[in-house]
C-alpha cells in the first residue's frame, strides 16, 4: 500500500512538471538574405520572414545573422544553418531506477505512462483504460506476455498519442483483462517505432519522424 502511495506521488510530481505542447511543426532553413530568412515549415512553401514575425503554424524568428537564424518552435528555442531543420522533439531525464517517465495525452485526456521499450504496444490496466473512456470491449482478445506470465487483452487502436509536441495517429495498445496490471501505463513500441530516440547518458531524445 505504502508503494502505490509513492508511486502515485511520483506520478503526480510528473503530472505538475511536465505540459503538452500544442501542433508539431517541422522548420528548415531554405535561405539567407539582410535581415530575413526563408523557412519551409512543415510541408508548406518556403516563406520570407523577418526577426520579430510568426508564422501561423507558431513558428517565430528571433534573431537573423549571416551564418543562422534562431527561431522559437515546438515551444524551445533553436538556432539553424542554412540547410539544417528542426523536428518535433521531447528530453526526458531518467528517474533514479534508470526509467523514463512522461505525461501522455491519450485521444486528448492526460495521463502519465513509463517508456518501455520491452512492450509491443501502448499497454493500459482495464480501470485506466475505462478511466480514459476507450471502447476496448470492441478490440480483439488476445494472448499477451507479462512479468507474471500469460495473459489476456484486448487489442484497440488509438486516435491519437501525443507527447509534446510529438502527435501520431493510429496507434495499436492493449488494454489489459486485470483490473490494475500494468500498474502504470506502458509507452511501448508501437508508438517509439515511429519515432528515432536517442539516449545520451541518462536523457532519452524522443524525435518524431515526418
Amino acid at each position: 500500500m505504502q508503494g502505490g502511495r509513492q508511486l502515485r506521488l511520483i506520478l503526480g510530481v510528473v503530472l505538475l512538471g511536465v505540459s503538452l505542447q500544442a501542433g508539431a511543426v517541422w522548420v528548415r532553413l531554405m535561405g539567407l538574405g539582410p535581415n530575413r530568412a526563408e523557412l519551409q515549415i512543415n510541408q508548406t512553401p518556403v516563406r520570407v520572414m523577418y526577426p520579430g514575425q510568426t508564422s501561423p503554424e507558431g513558428v517565430r524568428l528571433l534573431v537573423v545573422t549571416r551564418d543562422y537564424v534562431e527561431i522559437e518552435a515546438n515551444g524551445a528555442s533553436h538556432r539553424l544553418a542554412l540547410g539544417q531543420r528542426v523536428e518535433p522533439q521531447v528530453i526526458l531525464q531518467a528517474d533514479a531506477r534508470g526509467h523514463y517517465a512522461t505525461e501522455v495525452a491519450i485521444n486528448g485526456r492526460r495521463i502519465v505512462a513509463l517508456v518501455d521499450t520491452g512492450a509491443s504496444t501502448v499497454a493500459f490496466s482495464r480501470s485506466e483504460a475505462e478511466r480514459l473512456g476507450l471502447d476496448y470491449r470492441q478490440g480483439r482478445r488476445i494472448k499477451v506476455g507479462t512479468a507474471s506470465g500469460q495473459s489476456e487483452a484486448h487489442l484497440i487502436t488509438l486516435n491519437e498519442v501525443q507527447v509534446g509536441p510529438i502527435v501520431l495517429r493510429g496507434v495499436e495498445a492493449t488494454v489489459s483483462v486485470e483490473a490494475n496490471a500494468p500498474a502504470v501505463t506502458l509507452l511501448g513500441m508501437s508508438f517509439l517505432r515511429r519515432l528515432d530516440m536517442v539516449t545520451d547518458g541518462r536523457r532519452l531524445k524522443l524525435m518524431q519522424i515526418q
